[in-house]
């Protein structure tokens, strides 16, 4: 079955950074009906009309996570599955300034039918903590955010740790 989509979409990388914190990854839990249970994603979402992918991941990242950040970065488009649609998306890197009063105790602003619980986790411990939430809870990954882990852990491992290359 081939899913049609005419609007791109767009994926937010936040970066929580606060005085004296671990900077942190601010993650979505979202119940999917497609999947049956719950998911742990980037903030993410349509781009609307007249929208840029920033724009759009700025409204995305205030309206799920309450969080209002500045865009560092934005990719190409990207497909997401060009197996089973034809569906694209662009990554923004955002940072979040944590100490900024706007963002001490952000409130999310779902829409109709949207329950999101926020989950922020430390940068340097992305894939250990998102494999003890698999484990601990039933829930799925987005593809992207285990793909986003498993590249900050490949980025600071030296050459000879990495599986590939293990002897």
């Amino acid at each position: 079955m081939l899913i049609l989509l005419e609007r791109p979409g767009v994926a937010v990388i936040p970066v929580l950074q606060r005085t004296l914190h671990y900077e942190c990854i601010a993650l979505v839990k979202q119940f999917r009906p497609s999947m049956g249970c719950h998911c742990l994603e980037f903030p993410a979402g349509l781009i609307d009309a007249n929208e840029t992918p920033e724009t759009a991941a700025l409204r995305e990242l205030e309206e799920e996570t309450g969080y209002r950040g500045e865009v560092v970065e934005c990719s190409p488009v990207a497909c997401l599955d060009p197996g089973l649609s034809n569906c694209t998306t662009y990554i923004v890197t955002v940072n979040i300034n944590g100490d900024d009063a706007v963002n001490v105790k952000p409130k999310s602003k779902p829409g109709d039918g949207e329950f999101v619980e926020v989950i922020l986790v430390p940068r340097n411990e992305l894939r250990k903590r998102i494999e003890a939430l698999v484990a601990k809870e039933h829930i799925v990954v987005d593809a992207r955010v285990y793909s986003y882990a498993l590249a900050l852990e490949h980025a600071v491992a030296k050459p000879f740790e990495l599986p590939f290359l293990k002897g």
